[in-house]
């Protein structure tokens, strides 16, 4: 259940959007970056492919190829598409960007973090960890964390 939750949100952030493809969003966020924060080892920056659920500018990925975290970068106007969708506004974040939320509204975990800054709207998405009961793979302080990387670089 928790699986198909995910990707039905994950589906509302890449449907309709016309992605910026540009080799800029390989700079705002690295591989040991997401390792210190996570703790994880072997992460690997894996190509866009939606069939497989890979469907954000930088897909972050296990050894085994298990995402476990994906990251959208898109024009500032899409924070408030994001924000508007039905079930997906949790909470406002302060301290991360110009704004900031987190999601989504249903279920127990919130896995998305939601901002703005500039001339960027960037979604990060955690996926789930299905031999941890189904808890995401990265918390919304990791989730911050990461933000606050890649604000750093925009």
């Amino acid at each position: 259940m928790k699986w198909r939750v995910f990707f039905i949100v994950s589906l509302l952030l890449v449907m309709g959007i016309e992605f910026v493809q540009s080799a800029e969003h390989e700079n705002l966020l690295t591989v040991n970056e997401v390792e210190k924060v996570t703790g994880m080892q072997g992460i690997q920056l894996i190509p866009r492919n939606p069939r497989i659920g890979a469907g954000g500018d930088l897909n972050f990925a296990l050894a085994d190829g298990t995402l476990i975290l994906i990251t959208t970068v898109q024009k500032p106007s899409m924070y408030n598409t994001w924000k508007s969708q039905e079930g997906f506004f949790h909470a406002s974040v302060s301290d991360i960007g110009e704004e900031a939320f987190d999601g989504p509204n249903f279920g127990e975990h919130r896995y998305v973090l939601i901002f703005r800054k500039g001339d960027k709207a960037i979604s990060l998405s955690s996926f789930f960890n299905m031999q941890a009961g189904g808890k995401p793979f990265l918390s919304q302080e990791q989730l911050r964390e990461i933000a606050k990387i890649v604000i750093s670089k925009l």
